[in-house]
């Protein structure tokens, strides 16, 4: 019987895996499940239902050496030996490059090491990676010609050695020669989790606006994760699959629809010249208030990581759809609408009292 161990179980990607693998592709495909996190998450803070197939431990902090996970694991799980599939969705970001390579290189190495030694007879490891891969932290400088095929070569140089996706599954390639098991690559884009009518405008661009793009909703990435997982005859041996909700999208036909589910209208973008970190700043009060009211962190606004949101909603402003033909060839033919997906984020983070109520 399959047992799943999930390395990064906190973030988006790893808790839809926990929540994912107790269903998909059947109740009964994983007889155990085992997230892994460095600091403690309950299940019911989790939100992932009591099930006795489930456990989550705490304390398992990859930037350690191997000697020191291996212990924890086999302290901590007492059926690690039994382990059967390894999803990794670890990521440590860093100031530079070069330490974003360096770090994540050496988790990802610690990660398949320990699981070489507490569970010798594992048959699949699943790297989660990203659309770095295909250039898009330099729009600028590196061609991007879409739809975004697995088939297309590494970006060039001097850019490609930023890219620590490319050092990871190397790392990979290297680590799985003459053994048991095999490794396959998910590439999702950006990964979605998370009154009175009020004219609400796009924060970005015109043209990003406009730009083709095919978001991967967390449900989505971990459907896709455990396919590859269960299927490591065809989907193994080093292979690169994209992942997304299914339609092309433009922030044009998507953002009214997202304002729409807020009460509110959602209009093309206006140049106020205002980073959406300087706005959050700007209305930090306002969301002190509703904190105070809902029993929320007050904290949560200055947590969240707006640079990246600055760079999804306003810097991401070139085509950059994803060719999902190699995924649907495997027999993955799970969509979703790009919409539901992100109503279904927002309805869990007000479960887990990380935004307010609808209604305000």
């Amino acid at each position: 019987m399959a047992h799943a161990l999930i390395f990064g179980a906190s973030g988006i990607s790893g808790w839809s895996l926990l929540n994912q693998t107790r269903v998909y592709p059947s109740e009964t495909a994983f007889k155990r499940i085992t997230g892994t996190t460095n600091r403690p998450l309950p299940l019911d803070q989790a939100l992932i239902p009591e099930d006795d197939r489930i456990k989550i431990v705490f304390g398992i902090d990859l930037k350690t050496g191997v000697e020191e996970i291996v212990a924890k694991l086999r302290d901590k799980i007492p059926d690690i030996a039994t382990v059967t599939h390894v999803f990794y969705t670890a990521y440590i970001e860093e100031r530079t490059s070069e330490l974003m390579k360096e770090t994540n290189a050496h988790i990802l190495k610690v990660a398949v090491q320990a699981a070489e030694k507490v569970a010798p007879d594992f048959q699949a490891f699943i790297l989660q990676t990203g659309g770095n891969s295909y250039g898009f932290e330099f729009p600028d400088q590196v061609e991007i010609k879409t739809p975004l095929s697995e088939s297309l070569p590494r970006i060039p140089e001097p850019w490609a050695s930023k890219v620590f996706y490319y050092t990871q599954h190397d790392l990979l390639a290297e680590a799985s020669q003459n053994k048991t098991w095999t490794f396959s690559e998910i590439r999702p884009e950006v990964i979605g989790g998370e009154g009175r009518k009020k004219l609400i405008p796009f924060p970005g661009t015109t043209q990003g606006y406009n730009a083709t793009f095919t978001d991967t909703s967390q449900d989505i990435l971990a459907k896709m994760e455990i396919f590859a997982a269960l299927n490591p005859e065809k989907c193994g041996n080093g292979a690169v699959i994209n992942v997304a909700d299914g339609p092309t999208m433009t922030w044009a036909r998507l953002w009214p629809r997202l304002c729409e589910h807020f009460g509110l209208v959602g209009t093309g973008p206006e140049d106020n010249g205002m980073s959406i970190q300087d706005f959050v700043g700007k209305h930090k009060h306002a969301w002190l208030g509703i904190a105070k009211r809902h029993g929320l962190s007050e904290r949560m606004a200055e947590n969240m990581n707006w640079a990246f949101i600055q760079f999804v909603l306003v810097d991401f402003d070139f085509d950059r759809e994803y060719d999902l033909t190699y995924s649907r060839k495997l027999g993955f033919t799970e969509k979703v609408d790009t919409v539901q997906s992100y109503t279904t984020a927002w309805e869990r983070m007000r479960q887990a009292k990380i935004l307010p109520p609808m209604g305000l």
